[in-house]
């Protein structure tokens, strides 16, 4: 049960029925919506989190949740390759909120977020209990690790740098401090951090300053 899908149902209910006293045409959209909010939030399961070191000797480390551009991915860290499993779209969000504010029930929208983690925690049951966690689909995105030329963590944002291209997955709050440690033991030199570029920008600045020292500057030679 996701506890807070579940509250905000709850509190969208009540919103609806003191509201609803003064205009009770929205009563006909704001109390369906709202029990759906709370059904949903029953029915979903929390997410897993991050799995380190799973079970399986093939799989290293599983975050449940990156979003890359529009999308909602798995990603699954394998010996050789990255297998990043697609969930769903945030665009579930965006569109039924636009339509929420377009008849005026704006305040509604967050059945959008119920319904998007409703089916991406579906897809996410689906993918485990069919054992499809290291299968490549038609919609699901592959990424051999001896492509990529760079790999850097920056915040809650992670950049998969090849040659040709880069792709970037951002994770919920309080993900990146746990999974630093791990992808800088899968990527080894590829990997960077924020603290590392920081650390690499200081030493560069230190060198420049002590190749052109302050007390030299702006002399000129004597004859």
């Amino acid at each position: 049960m996701r506890k807070n899908i579940v509250a905000a149902g709850i509190t969208l209910l009540a919103l609806a029925l003191l509201f609803g006293v003064s205009y009770p045409d929205g009563l006909l959209f704001s109390i369906p919506i709202s029990l759906l909010n709370i059904i949903l939030g029953l029915v979903t399961r929390t997410p897993p989190g991050l799995e380190i070191q799973p079970e399986s000797a093939n799989i290293r480390l599983v975050i449940d949740r990156g979003v890359v551009r529009a999308s909602i991915y798995q990603l699954v860290f394998l010996n050789s390759k990255l297998v990043l499993k697609r969930l769903s779209s945030v665009m579930v969000t965006v569109v039924l909120a636009f339509v929420l504010a377009v008849i005026g029930l704006e305040i509604l929208g967050i059945a959008g977020f119920s319904l998007q983690e409703f089916l991406t925690q579906r897809m996410r049951n689906k993918i485990g209990s069919e054992m499809q966690l290291t299968s490549v689909g038609g919609s699901d995105v592959e990424i051999e690790y001896d492509d990529l030329a760079e790999v850097r963590l920056v915040k809650s944002r992670l950049y998969l740098i090849t040659h040709s291209n880069s792709l970037s997955a951002s994770f919920p709050r309080g993900y990146s401090g746990k999974i630093k440690p791990m992808l800088a033991n899968i990527f080894g030199s590829k990997f960077t951090d924020e603290e590392s570029v920081r650390a690499a920008e200081a030493a560069e600045k230190e060198n420049e300053k002590g190749q052109h020292p302050r007390g030299d500057r702006g002399k000129l030679s004597r004859r």
